[in-house]
């Protein structure tokens, strides 16, 4: 990250330039990996993804690949026009990010240089558009929380559920609230830990 530009210790970061405003410095995970060669940097950026191209039919089988399309095309923007603000040598002026920083296994359309003429290289990096219904973040909006599950509900024997997205008596998504849920759906299925003994549950 150094090398990159960025003078300051390993952070996390939120409210840059959308459409990824959330920056996680992933340096620690280098070791963690199984590389040939270890890159010199590990970054994660994130945001969530508009809703505005919503699929007409549930059947529509190109709309996962579309939209994760979308992501790729906003990331290369990104890169091109946005990350120079927090590293400044990753890019060139008035020529865009320096796209032959990016690790690639396979190595293709380096020149004689080591530089790479254009962003195909982006396609060795990973990205996703999460699209599935599972896979979206859960929002608290005034009068959802009536229609959150409980943990603790036993409409079904044998079954229980836990995450950030039940009600749990901290209906937001963080990992608070997936912690609490876990604890519930414990104490749902062997009776321990006890109730009062859940930290910010709000006890019936």
């Amino acid at each position: 990250m150094e090398a990159l530009g960025w003078p300051h210790p390993p952070i996390s970061l939120s409210a840059f330039a959308r459409p990824f405003e959330t920056w996680g410095d992933m340096r620690h995970l280098i070791d963690q990996e199984r590389w040939k060669v270890n890159p010199g940097a590990i970054a994660y950026f994130c945001s969530a993804l508009t809703s505005s191209e919503e699929p007409t039919e549930y059947s529509d089988s190109s709309y996962p690949r579309r939209r994760h399309e979308h992501v790729r095309r906003n990331a290369i923007d990104f890169l091109n026009n946005h990350i120079g603000q927090l590293w400044p040598n990753a890019v060139r002026q008035g020529r865009g990010f320096r796209w032959e920083l990016l690790m690639d296994p396979l190595e293709k359309r380096s020149n004689k240089n080591g530089e790479t003429a254009d962003d195909s290289r982006f396609d060795s990096q990973f990205w996703t558009a999460n699209v599935n219904p599972s896979d979206r973040y859960v929002l608290s909006l005034p009068g959802s929380p009536k229609y959150r599950i409980s943990p603790l509900d036993n409409t079904y024997d044998n079954l229980t559920i836990a995450g950030d997205w039940t009600s749990c008596g901290l209906d937001s998504g963080c990992v608070e609230s997936a912690v609490i849920s876990g604890r519930l759906a414990a104490h749902a299925i062997s009776m321990a830990p006890r109730l009062e003994e859940i930290i910010g549950y709000d006890h019936p």
